[in-house]
């Protein structure tokens, strides 16, 4: 646990090293990741295979990668009426609030022509499910909904097996409902590359989105910066800030803590308040020994707020008398949670919005995925002959300032034709 004071002479130089440092990734887990891809890239399955064994004691061939048709046809079977209902109901909040994020293009007419923006679905996207510690079924819900709402054509899943050799029912299911078939059982830093890349009948996607730990997070950093495919952002690992004055029980603020820390050893979890008392009863055992959990105290509200928008978290909750009256100062945080019944934790299932989020302070420039993070946009141009004599002489003007002849006869031959 840290304990930080807005009062102390070195506040600010501790929160930005901290915050600097919360999820920066060690040189030796990127240049491994390197190692993979460059592996997979030669080699293809019989290195993911390599991988996959030594990693994640995976004891299949090539032909057991990928989860059978009959074993996700099975899966509600090893599921429980409750949960059933559940992962339905789950689906069907989801998909009300991502049907609204459907972008609509638009088109300007000018005489016969016209300018236009169009938006298309991406043609094939990977999905990366955690199952390491828990098997993220609702990642699956939260990623897949979206991509089918934006007509994305085919849609993969990795994701580890589990002891058993098997992806658990859950996550099965929950693909079964949305449609997907192609399901393979391989997860970390190789099933990203695998993605990356393609290998044999795994085939290269567009875009792979979902969250996970550093070894997953350095490797979808290193597939964008090679030009291998797109990525949503680096969801992982996980944060949480709460604002709290007091008004709300501390018990909730500290079930909210060790729920966000649940996640795993690297995730964050950050507290400020203006009642130094409050701060005292969240002093338990069990919070000492969190690693990385940050008490700050705050003498007011306005620090609070300036403190949330440079943390940037993942997941903010606002245990305040007067919530609402904090929202217009706060720009960064990409999902808030307002109140004292609104726990990241039914979030992270149900609400509706996302949950796959950016961490990391990327919130400072990065949204929660959306329907538009599974789709592009096209711009098309037709001018008309009379509107291009209209726009012609500007072009060659623009083109002449910037010293580029060939630009300025591309434009003047076709009025010379006119």
């Amino acid at each position: 646990m840290i304990w930080l004071d807005t009062r102390q002479k070195n506040f600010e130089k501790k929160i930005s090293v901290l915050l600097k440092n919360r999820a920066s990734f060690k040189s030796e887990v990127e240049q491994r990741v390197r190692e993979i891809f460059k592996r997979i890239e030669k080699q293809g399955i019989k290195a993911l295979l390599e991988f996959a064994r030594k990693y994640e004691g995976f004891k299949g061939t090539s032909k057991d990668l990928k989860v059978p048709k009959r074993e996700i046809e099975q899966a509600e079977k090893k599921l429980t009426d409750k949960q059933i209902k559940a992962i339905k109901l789950a689906k069907n909040r989801i998909e009300k609030f991502h049907k609204r994020q459907i972008p609509k293009g638009y088109r300007i007419k000018e005489g016969a022509g016209y300018l236009e923006e169009r938006w298309v679905a991406l043609n094939r996207v990977g999905i990366y499910i955690p199952a390491g510690k828990a098997p993220l079924a609702s990642t699956v819900l939260m990623t897949g909904v979206p991509a089918k709402l934006a007509g994305v054509k085919e849609i993969i899943i990795t994701t580890p097996a589990g002891k058993d050799g098997k992806v658990h029912p859950a996550i099965l299911f929950c693909a079964q409902l949305l449609g997907i078939k192609e399901i393979y059982k391989v997860g970390g830093a190789q099933a990203i590359a695998c993605l990356a890349l393609g290998a044999e009948r795994i085939k290269k996607v567009d875009k792979i989105v979902g969250p996970g730990g550093v070894w997953v997070s350095s490797a979808k950093v290193y597939a964008q910066s090679q030009g291998l495919c797109g990525i949503d952002t680096l969801a992982g690992p996980s944060e949480i800030l709460i604002l709290s004055d007091g008004s709300v029980p501390f018990e909730f603020a500290k079930a909210d803590l060790l729920a966000q820390l649940e996640h795993g050893k690297d995730s964050w979890a950050f507290l400020i308040s203006t009642n130094k008392n409050y701060l005292k009863q969240l002093i338990s055992q069990e919070l000492r020994r969190a690693k990385n959990l940050v008490l700050i105290y705050a003498e007011n509200e306005n620090q609070m707020l300036e403190l949330a928008n440079q943390i940037a978290p993942e997941h903010l909750e606002l245990h305040l008398e007067k919530p609402e009256q904090a929202l217009p100062h706060l720009s960064t945080a990409p999902a808030i949670f307002i109140g004292g019944y609104s726990p990241v934790a039914i979030g992270d299932y149900l609400a509706g919005p996302n949950h796959s989020l950016p961490t990391a302070g990327r919130a400072r420039f990065d949204s929660p995925l959306g329907v538009w993070d599974f789709m592009k946009r096209q711009n098309i141009i037709k001018v008309d002959k009379k509107t291009y004599q209209k726009l012609a002489k500007t072009g060659m003007i623009f083109s002449e300032l910037e010293g580029l002849k060939a630009h300025c006869h591309s434009i003047r031959i076709r009025l010379k034709s006119s």
